[in-house]
C-alpha cells in the first residue's frame, strides 16, 4: 500500500475524529488521521479527562467531609497544585498511549496542519515546514472548536481566563474568581474551584443555569439549590459590561449596575467551530451563518465523499455527540450501510455538585412533539446504597406516553448519574421500552433499582388497564435510507 493513497483520511483527533479513525479501520478501510497539535484534541488535553480527572478529586473532598463523625474522623480539604500535577500524569499517560492504540487498527498517523489542495487531496505541513501531499476517496472534517469571546471581555491568559488557560496555564488556587456563564463549563469548573477553596461568583444571563432544552428546569433549580448551600454566589439575568486587569486583580463592571474586583475572571460562554485556514474554499463545502459546516443526515457536507463531526458542525458540542458522529460518518464513508445521526439517543453529562444526566425527551419536548407524556418520578432518599454514603440529594425522571407506556426519555440527578443514563439510553432504543427496566434483575443496594422502583407503578397499571401497549422505545427502530 502506497502511503500516499488512502480510503479515508480523517483530519483531527479528537472523539469525533478518533471513533472515525478506529471504526473505519475496523471495517476494513485505509485511514489516515492527522493532528496538527497534540493526539487526542481538546477532549483529553484542554477538556473532558483533565476535567472529570480533577472534579473527581473535588467530589472525593465532598464524600469524604460528609462521613466524618461517622466512621471517619476529621475532615480533608484540597491540594490545588497537588490535584493539577495528578492531571497533568494522567492526561500524559493516556496521550502516550494514543498513537499505540491506533497503530495497532493499522491507521496511519501524520502530525502537522492539514489543508484541502481539492476535495480529494490533502496537504500536510509540518513543524519544520516541509510540506506532504496524499490523496484520498473520502475526508472526514473533525478539527473542532475553540472558546468563544466574551463581546465585553478579553482574555489575556493571565488574569482573565477561557477554558483552556484555566486547564493549561493555571498553576496556583484563585482565592477569588468571577465565572462568566453558567453552563456545563462554569458549572463544572465552579465546583471544583469551590471545593479547593476559592470564593466562587457564577453570573448567567439567563433566567436558570444549565439553560439547555433537554435539561429539566427541575434538574437546574436543584443545582442552584446546592450551589447556595455551599456558599458559591448565583447571579442570574446578569451581564458583564467590562473586565479590567490591574496590580489587584480584575475589576468587573455588571448589567446590574454592581462593581466588584475578583482574583480572576474565567469566561465559560460556550465554543466556536474551528474552520478557517484548513482551504475550504477549494472545495466548495457550504458554511452556515455561523461558520459551521453544514451537513446532511448522513453527516455529508456539500461535497460528495467529505463529512464532518463533531463541534466543526451543528448540534450539541459534547464528546458524546461527536463519538456518536464519529460512527456514523466513519460508516458512511467506508459505505457498508447509511446510517442517519440522532442525538436523541446521545446522552449529555455535566459532572458538578450534583452529577446530572438525560437522554431523549423532557416532559416540555415530548407535548411539543404531539405526545401525551407522563414522567415516572423516583429520589434517592429511600435508597440504601444513597443512605449508606450520606449521598441522598437527587433524583429519576422517566418520561413515556401516556396511552401507550413508549419510552421517550429521561433524567437522573444525583451520584453516578453518567453511568446510570445508560440504562435510559438503552430503554429508548430497546424493543422493549419501558419494559426494560421491569426484566432486568438488579443488584442490591445499586443506584439503577430505584428506576425499577420508580417505573413499576406506571407498568403495572399498563398491563392492568387492558390498553394496546406499545412496547418499542421511541428510537428502537433505525432508520435507514
Amino acid at each position: 500500500m502506497s502511503l500516499s493513497k488512502f480510503d479515508i483520511v480523517i483530519i483531527g483527533s479528537g472523539p469525533g475524529g478518533y471513533k472515525a479513525a478506529i471504526t473505519a479501520a475496523q471495517l476494513g478501510s485505509r485511514v489516515a488521521l492527522i493532528e496538527s497539535r497534540q493526539q487526542g484534541g481538546t477532549c483529553l488535553n484542554k477538556g473532558c479527562i483533565p476535567k472529570n480527572t480533577l472534579l473527581h478529586l473535588a467530589k472525593l473532598i465532598e464524600d469524604v467531609n460528609q462521613l466524618n463523625g461517622k466512621g471517619i474522623n476529621g475532615t480533608i480539604s484540597g491540594d490545588f497544585t497537588g490535584a493539577l500535577e495528578y492531571k497533568e500524569e494522567v492526561v500524559s499517560q493516556i496521550r502516550d498511549n494514543f498513537p499505540v492504540w491506533l497503530r495497532r487498527l493499522g491507521v496511519h498517523q501524520f502530525a502537522g496542519h492539514a489543508s484541502f489542495v481539492n476535495s480529494n487531496t490533502i496537504q500536510i505541513t509540518d513543524d519544520t515546514g516541509d510540506n506532504k501531499t496524499i490523496s484520498t476517496k473520502h475526508v472526514i472534517i473533525a478539527t473542532g472548536s475553540r472558546e468563544r469571546k466574551h463581546p465585553n471581555v478579553t482574555t489575556d491568559g493571565s488574569r482573565i481566563l477561557n477554558s483552556y488557560d484555566f486547564l493549561t496555564r493555571l498553576d496556583q488556587l484563585p482565592e477569588s474568581i468571577l465565572i462568566i456563564g453558567g453552563g456545563a463549563i462554569g458549572a463544572e469548573f465552579g465546583f471544583l474551584l469551590h471545593q479547593y477553596g476559592s470564593r466562587v461568583t457564577i453570573v448567567e444571563q439567563s433566567s436558570r443555569m444549565l439553560n439547555k432544552t433537554n435539561i429539566p428546569e427541575r434538574a437546574s433549580m436543584m443545582l442552584e439549590r446546592k450551589f447556595k448551600r455551599l456558599g458559591v454566589d448565583i447571579r442570574k439575568n446578569t451581564g458583564v459590561l467590562s473586565a479590567v486587569p490591574g496590580e489587584a486583580g480584575v475589576d468587573v463592571n455588571f448589567s446590574s449596575g454592581e462593581k466588584q474586583n475578583f482574583d480572576y475572571v474565567l469566561v465559560a460562554i460556550g465554543r466556536e467551530p474551528c474552520t478557517s485556514g484548513m482551504g475550504l474554499e477549494h472545495t466548495g463545502i457550504d458554511l452556515d451563518k455561523k461558520g459551521f459546516i453544514k451537513t446532511n443526515q448522513y453527516l455529508e457536507t456539500s461535497v460528495d465523499g467529505i463529512f464532518a463531526v463533531g463541534d466543526v458542525k451543528a448540534g450539541p458540542m459534547t464528546a458524546n455527540a461527536a463519538l456518536h458522529d464519529g460512527k456514523v460518518a466513519a460508516t458512511n464513508a467506508v459505505g457498508s450501510t447509511r446510517l442517519t445521526f440522532n442525538y436523541h439517543i446521545v446522552p449529555i453529562v455535566i459532572d458538578t455538585a450534583l452529577e446530572i444526566a438525560a437522554v431523549g425527551l423532557t416532559e416540555e419536548m415530548a407535548e411539543s412533539a404531539g405526545f401525551e407524556p407522563d414522567v415516572a418520578r423516583g429520589n434517592f432518599s429511600a435508597s440504601p446504597k444513597a443512605r449508606g454514603r450520606q449521598d441522598t440529594e437527587g433524583f429519576i425522571e422517566v418520561v413515556h406516553d401516556e396511552e401507550t407506556g413508549q419510552m421517550l426519555g429521561g433524567c437522573i440527578v444525583g451520584s453516578e448519574a453518567g453511568e446510570q443514563i445508560q440504562m435510559l439510553t438503552a430503554a429508548c432504543q430497546s424493543p422493549r421500552g419501558l419494559w426494560l427496566f421491569t426484566d432486568i434483575n438488579y443488584s442490591h443496594p445499586s443506584w439503577c433499582e430505584e428506576l425499577e422502583h420508580a417505573i413499576y407503578p406506571y407498568t403495572n397499571a399498563f398491563s392492568e388497564s387492558g390498553k394496546d401497549i406499545f412496547h418499542p422505545g421511541i428510537y428502537a427502530i433505525r432508520h435507514k435510507s
